[in-house]
């Protein structure tokens, strides 16, 4: 992605595009373009240490200053509370993000490039500052701000706790708020003259209830003298690795190579800009299992280990992408879990490999992105342990699962006993009730729950399992009558989201979750119906970037995502707009359109815009329902983004017939 001088010439162009980092493992880097932090997530350097579940801000930003011509110029660019100071941005030339984000500066004949990366699993972000062309000698001051805090928390305003440096094997080793981080350099004197910068605005921050302030501290400044072609790497790490200038050098081209060489490996044709932008962000998604087994983080800044996200996002970020090896390894890790729990899938991993258990469609999801993955390899004969392992995670269900609230009935369905919000992916609570209460018969549940039977029986049979074969068959036959009779409201030509027979009480109000009635790769409904689902969301939910949670008319909608936090928080579910819900609506409506691909590129355009705001690449998490449109949650979705991509794949690139 390229970015020239008109989108970034003016405060609020630069400060509405970030560029993202990581290091493959969790640790990310997070700013603007123009260096301006404007959330209380941004920072250069942001690490979640071993065993922890939590991000540290360590460093957030560089301060860098310019002597040339007899002249001072900032290049930097800090919002604070009542002013924009200095205003670096000005000299903002261009900014290309592949294969990793760099900035032109231009400040009259004077060129300079800055760059960025992330050396995997090295726990450290590397800044290169290259002179490209001047006419003479310049000297650079770089001025690195501390924040050393959690990324999901401000410290109280006025606070000053003890900040100290001291200098160590070419560097400084900054202690403070009982964190520890490192900076240094290939070249250049350091100054010690600590300063704090008081009061930056977050202006960006929506999960503060007032105002998002905070001070940073700076140990001093690097002093450091350049001529046309010369580099300078600044290393801003957690623990004490110096390198040399060769060694940063080689770490470039080693990220540079796994960067373009994961984009190079995608079989996905044609590369247009979408798909270019789209591949490279799935790199910050995926951990390649260094530390012992792949897995697919949720998104940013969140980084968790969540199943449901993981296996929504599956189809798209790894067998799209080439990486089916991956896929079958995550699978297995999960498979495994849930033989451990009796055949119940996790619901999250926290970074010590411990497993929760909250959502009842886990294992559901997980079941899902199997299929996905039995479907997309060329010899599924050697994934047949894959397919004993998932054995106990279908007979579990048909079990029922008391300690998730879950049944399974005589009619084959699933029933929620109880309208815990944690056991669906509407899982927002205020003021400890739901924001969207659920109970009983689940139209999602139903769906997921008649596909994952459809999948087991045809695997049984691929297998030679018959006697799974058959009893998956029935129970898949005697699920799709049932589904029918419970969710299908043929005067609304919709389904309801859930029913509830034994407390006599059903919601008719139109929401997202049926369309997986009609987007999964077995369908209980009829080609009739399935249009009359698929037409439903398009008039009803349909917006720009996703379906909406609920209905516009519904007395409970709430369009946009603002006011006090629990209304923000009830938006997410009452009227917000979700793009992975999109990806299946498009899979449905190319189900009866094969040949309407016009249509279905029509429905993933509008990200092409997305993209070249906010997370520069990235899919956000959701939006808000009418205009204008504004991204929401985590700026880079798992979900969101995988599913773009699975779309992509297979339904608008793959050949026609």
């Amino acid at each position: 992605m390229y970015l020239g001088k008109a989108d970034v010439n003016t405060y609020d162009k630069g400060a509405g595009r970030e560029f993202l980092i990581s290091d493959g493992q969790g640790s990310y880097g997070f700013s603007t373009v123009i260096g301006a932090n404007t959330r209380k997530a941004h920072g250069l350097l942001v690490v979640r240490p071993e065993g922890q579940s939590l991000h540290q801000v360590l460093a957030s930003k560089v301060e860098e200053t310019l002597f040339a011509h007899g002249k001072k110029y900032q290049l930097s660019t800090n919002r604070y509370k009542d002013l924009i100071y200095p205003d670096g941005f000005r000299y903002l030339q261009e900014y290309q993000a592949s294969p990793i984000p760099s900035m032109l500066l231009v400040v009259h004949s004077i060129l300079i490039r800055k760059s960025l990366f992330m050396p995997q699993g090295k726990g450290c972000t590397i800044v290169k500052y290259e002179l490209l062309a001047s006419p003479e000698r310049v000297r650079m001051e770089l001025r690195p701000l501390f924040a050393h805090r959690l990324n999901t928390e401000l410290p109280q305003e006025g606070e000053r706790p003890l900040f100290e440096a001291r200098e160590v094997a070419s560097g400084l080793r900054v202690e403070g708020r009982d964190l520890v981080s490192h900076v240094h350099a290939t070249r250049g004197e350091w100054n010690l003259k600590p300063l704090w910068f008081d009061h930056l605005l977050y202006e960006q921050e929506e999960n503060a209830s007032d105002v998002a302030l905070e001070d940073l501290w700076s140990p001093g400044q690097l002093q450091v003298e350049l001529e046309e072609g010369d580099s300078i790497y600044l290393v801003l790490s957690k623990d004490l690795a110096p390198l040399t200038d060769k060694e940063s050098a080689d770490l470039e081209k080693e990220t540079l190579h796994r960067l373009q060489s994961i984009a190079a490996d995608v079989p996905l044709q044609p590369r247009s800009s979408l798909l270019q932008d789209l591949i490279h962000a799935s790199y910050h998604l995926v951990d390649e299992g260094s530390k012992g087994t792949p897995a697919v983080y949720s998104g940013y800044p969140s980084v968790q280990n969540r199943a449901r996200e993981t296996f929504v996002a599956l189809p798209g970020l790894l067998l799209s992408t080439g990486r089916e090896r991956m896929a079958l390894d995550l699978l297995r890790h999960w498979v495994g879990l849930a033989n451990q729990h009796e055949g119940v899938v996790p619901s999250y991993i926290d970074p010590c490999g411990i497993a929760s258990f909250e959502g009842a469609d886990s294992g559901l999801w997980l079941l899902y992105a199997a299929q996905k993955t039995f479907e997309f390899m060329e010899n599924p004969d050697g994934a047949a342990d894959l397919w004993k392992g998932l054995i106990p995670v279908l007979d579990r269900y048909a079990q029922g699962i008391p300690s998730l609230d879950l049944e399974c009935h005589e009619n084959a369905l699933l029933y929620l006993t109880h309208p815990h919000p944690g056991r669906h992916w509407m899982d927002g609570t205020t003021q400890g009730e739901p924001v969207v209460r659920r109970q009983g018969y689940l139209v999602e549940f139903g769906a997921l729950w008649y596909n994952a039977l459809r999948f087991g029986e045809q695997l049984g049979e691929f297998f030679g399992d018959g006697e799974k074969a058959a009893c998956y068959g029935a129970l898949a036959d005697r699920c799709r009558e049932s589904f029918l009779k419970v969710f299908w409201k043929g005067e609304q030509g919709a389904l309801v989201d859930w029913s509830d027979p034994q407390n006599d009480q059903e919601d008719l109000s139109i929401r997202p979750n049926q369309i997986l009635a009609v987007s999964l790769p077995s369908s209980p409904l009829d080609p009739v119906m399935g249009r009359s689902v698929v037409e439903t969301c398009w008039n009803e939910l349909y917006t720009t970037y996703g379906l909406r949670t609920l209905d516009p008319r519904h007395e409970k909608f709430k369009g946009r995502q603002e006011g006090r936090p629990d209304q923000r928080l009830k938006a997410r579910f009452r009227g917000m707009a979700w793009p992975w819900l999109l990806g299946h609506f498009v899979s449905a409506y190319l189900r009866f359109n094969p040949n309407r691909r016009d249509i279905g590129w029509t429905f993933l355009r509008p990200f092409n815009a997305h993209m070249r705001h906010g997370c520069l690449g990235g899919v956000a998490e959701f939006f808000d329902g009418i205009m204008p449109y504004k991204p929401h949650g985590d700026v880079l979705s798992a979900a969101s983004l995988g599913e773009i991509l699975r779309v992509l794949q297979e339904d608008l690139l793959k050949p026609s017939v």
